[in-house]
């Protein structure tokens, strides 16, 4: 019997599976191979900056509402609630929102959603026909092509500016009439550049002159998970700057719930047609398999007095570890905001710089083309200082390999 199995179809999994699974992201495999290296040299010898993994815990507060609710459950505490989440939840987050952005959002056009990955499957889901194009800004976070394969969309990819802002006219290649939606992340993962109000505004009115052009509808998936984790400049408004906006954020790295996959989409009550994107939004949260995002934790973040939080630790981090960078001689766009930085490699094949810092430094960073974009490598300084203090002259030396 197992022997008539393991000879069957070559395509026991789904063809399209099969070629992603040979394209997976480059950050698990250094994961992987973290795992390994850690078990050779020890952990306190392998330098891991490979994962952006949150590594501030939640505030006091959220505990403070867990442990109350821990000793006085509510009946039925546990029970399914409405697709779109917990109203109490969703107002909190629409109170969040409005404070931050001086908005009007409403709970009624705020959906809860399974993390941020979560909402933007929900919002393309909700928009895309077959063969719609998506356009993603290089470099991008790898897991957004498959978000827009999962939706029979197309990705198109446009390369941002060598300082990681907009390049328009790489812009107007890129865009079509056959333009559905386009993937904006801001802060941006993985160059931690931040895209300012001014020029939020102006892809707003490139935008519209197009949907003027063509009589078509480009809706803006604002990706915001790093919204609170922005060290310099201004906070950009994407409310005041875009008119066609789906806002999507998560608590993951704000609130260090990542593991909580806490997330939400949201759009403004005088969107046009907005009863029938909610309706979309909600629809596609079901049945999309995501159901909720867990119950629990939406009541604990409606109990708690604020949703803003401080991040001194994160720019403690940021700012070591460009002092870090800079000493060690590379090269890079000064990150303004999220855990992550995007140097250049000092040579032109960023994987088999990767490959060296691995096997000879065992400091583990993931090669640009992961991410689109040839010639760098990323950089999570969402780790602890002391990694980031013992990583300098290790990186001092990777550096003076390749000169």
């Amino acid at each position: 019997m197992n022997e008539r199995i393991s000879k069957g179809s070559a395509y026991m999994i789904a063809k399209e599976i099969e070629q992603n699974l040979t394209q997976s992201s480059w950050i698990r495999k250094m994961f992987e191979e973290g795992q390994r290296l850690k078990s050779i040299h020890g952990t306190e010898n392998v330098f891991d900056f490979s994962l952006g993994n949150p590594i501030i815990d939640p505030p006091a507060s959220y505990f403070e509402q867990l442990r109350a609710y821990a000793n006085a459950p509510i009946p039925g505490g546990h029970s399914y609630i409405p697709n779109q989440g917990l109203p109490e939840a969703r107002q909190k987050v629409a109170e969040h929102m409005n404070g931050r952005f001086n908005t009007n959002i409403t709970a009624q056009t705020v959906t809860m959603t399974s993390g941020a990955a979560g909402a933007l499957n929900v919002a393309l889901k909700s928009i895309m026909n077959p063969g719609d194009e998506v356009i993603i800004f290089t470099p991008y976070f790898a897991e957004y092509k498959f978000y827009v394969g999962n939706a029979n969309g197309v990705a198109v990819y446009c390369p941002l500016a060598e300082d990681f802002t907009f390049d328009f006219n790489e812009l107007e290649k890129a865009i079509s009439p056959k333009t559905k939606a386009i993937i904006l992340n801001n802060p941006h993962n993985p160059t931690g550049q931040l895209i300012p109000q001014s020029d939020l505004e102006r892809l707003n009115q490139y935008l519209v002159a197009k949907e003027q052009e063509w009589g078509t509808e480009i809706h803006v998936l604002y990706d915001d998970p790093y919204s609170q984790l922005i060290y310099d400049g201004n906070v950009p408004n994407p409310f005041a700057a875009i008119e066609r906006l789906f806002y999507i954020s998560s608590f993951s790295k704000d609130l260090g719930l990542a593991g909580e996959r806490l997330g939400y989409l949201a759009i403004r009550p005088d969107f046009p047609s907005v009863e029938q994107y909610m309706a979309a939004f909600v629809f596609a949260n079901r049945t999309l398999g995501f159901g909720n995002a867990t119950v629990t934790v939406q009541r604990m973040i409606s109990k708690m007095d604020t949703l803003t939080q401080e991040q001194h630790e994160y720019k403690k981090r940021r700012d070591a570890m460009v002092q870090v960078l800079e000493d060690a001689g590379f090269e890079f766009v000064y990150p303004k905001g999220g855990f992550f930085i995007f140097p250049k490699s000092p040579i032109a094949d960023d994987t088999k710089f990767c490959q060296v810092a691995a096997e000879e430094f065992q400091l583990l960073v993931v090669p640009g083309i992961g991410f689109g974009r040839a010639g760098h490598f990323r950089l999570s300084y969402s780790v602890s200082m002391e990694q980031i203090e013992r990583s300098a002259p290790v990186l001092k030396k990777l550096k003076s390999y390749f000169s």
